[in-house]
């Protein structure tokens, strides 16, 4: 069950309260003494990408450069292939 943050309106008190996704929690806060109305508390997400190995930093932006095994090679190769097969018919 996922666990949320509940603010209590009256005594300032915050807590954290275990409920199903479906189920509607408790209003009143459970201190004792205290009969106020509770509302949920919104956090910023805890996990934080920075620094390298993430495909934003490393593969997003390419530099338009390509490997010198990359550049060519295939084109190449089936020209000299056509040469040949040409060369042999002649």
């Amino acid at each position: 069950m996922p666990t949320y943050e509940y603010k209590c309106e009256k005594c300032g008190q915050v807590f954290e309260i275990s409920h199903g996704f479906d189920e509607e929690p408790d209003k009143t806060c459970p201190a004792e003494d205290c009969d106020g109305s509770l509302h949920r508390v919104f956090s910023p997400p805890t996990i934080i990408f920075k620094g390298s190995g993430w495909h934003v930093t490393d593969y997003g932006r390419g530099n338009g450069r390509k490997k010198q095994s990359e550049k060519g090679s295939e084109p190449r190769e089936k020209g000299e292939k056509a040469e040949k097969a040409a060369e042999a018919t002649d």
